[in-house]
């Protein structure tokens, strides 16, 4: 299972994030309050799968959604095969940035 620990303006994700505990994940990110400019640590996650690019796109859709603007999300600390799999979907180049 994944856990997510904010500290202010940083998520930190730890665990595995998986297809298959995704929606306590969500669940969770929800009850959160995203402070701009957001950071997305990866640095503890352990194994991912496609989900996981999700929860990214889904982190920023809920940002935008709280504050009305666009802004860009930071994602640090990406394990390598998390880094394969934004390259595989075409999406490294603006979740990397």
């Amino acid at each position: 299972m994944a856990q997510i620990t904010q500290q202010q303006n940083t998520l930190h994700f730890s665990g595995n994030l998986l297809i298959h505990n995704i929606s306590e994940t969500l669940t969770h990110l929800q009850t959160l309050r995203l402070e701009q400019p957001l950071i997305l640590d990866f640095t503890k996650v352990k194994e991912v799968d496609t989900v996981a690019v999700s929860l990214i796109l889904e982190v920023q859709r809920q940002l935008h959604h709280q504050h009305h603007e666009t802004t860009a999300v930071s994602v640090i600390g990406v394990p390598e095969n998390l880094r394969s799999l934004m390259q595989l979907y075409g999406v490294d180049g603006f979740l990397l940035s």
